[in-house]
């Protein structure tokens, strides 16, 4: 028999790697500053503070129901007390 390194439960098991791996990983704080698209004609600018483990994802997520036109990311240094 040949041995199938296309296996679908080998991919299963990285991607249960990685999501172990993004539980372990390092709470960060960035600053969002944004520009949303409000209508037609009207734009909004807005800026929040977010503490995450994985910026792409909140990103994407805050974006979601928005239609943001610019944004910019800054991480912050985490003061822990």
């Amino acid at each position: 028999m040949e041995n199938n390194n296309n296996n679908p439960g080998d991919n299963n098991k990285h991607i249960n790697i990685n999501k172990h791996n993004n539980y372990m990983a390092e709470i960060n704080k960035y600053r969002l500053r944004y520009t949303e698209l409000i209508d037609e004609e009207t734009e909004r600018d807005g800026e929040m503070i977010v503490e995450t483990k994985d910026i792409q994802w909140t990103m994407e997520q805050f974006m979601r129901n928005r239609h943001i036109i610019k944004m910019d990311t800054k991480q912050l240094s985490l003061n822990k007390q």
